[in-house]
């Protein structure tokens, strides 16, 4: 088994990071498993089981791949021109290792600028595949340390 440090976990974190702040989300989407994930739960319920409870997001690998390309679009207006994004990572621990997958937690603030600022403070589940040197995403919890979502309303972009 080959044992991953947490260095090489925050650079894949980190490059994540960058694809969505440049917005490159032809590069990003690529980064999940066929078979990957893409939760957000109830602000009220960040635990919540996806099979029994009305999530935010509950995407699977073919949704999440269209809501990354409709946000290349124009006709995305809630999103064009497109919003100034920074994702910030912090506290990356790895929480288990095994051959097959790595569980990886930590917290994470995107900012969002357009029309005013909106800040989604997370928490974030993610378990990663290795990927020959790199690895992949098969799935992604995004708990939001918010108590509600206003004043943004809505997530428009991907956090």
């Amino acid at each position: 088994m080959a044992a991953y440090s947490r260095g090489q976990v925050e650079d894949f974190l980190y490059y994540e990071a960058d694809l969505l702040d440049s917005w490159r989300m032809k590069e990003w989407y690529p980064l999940y498993t066929e078979d990957s994930e893409y939760l957000v739960p109830p602000i009220e319920n960040p635990d919540a089981d996806k099979e029994t409870a009305l999530f935010i997001i509950n995407d699977d690998f073919h949704r999440l791949t269209q809501r990354a390309l409709r946000l290349t679009k124009k006709t995305a207006h809630v999103e064009w021109p497109r919003s100034k994004v920074r994702h910030l990572i912090s506290n990356v621990r790895i929480v288990d290792q095994q051959p097959t997958e790595i569980r990886v937690e930590y917290n994470q603030v995107v900012y969002r600028a357009k029309r005013g600022m909106d800040e989604f403070v997370c928490h974030v589940k993610q378990t990663l595949v290795p990927d020959g040197d790199s690895f992949k995403i098969k799935s992604k919890r995004i708990m939001l340390d918010l108590h509600a979502l206003r004043p943004q309303g809505q997530i428009s972009i991907i956090l």
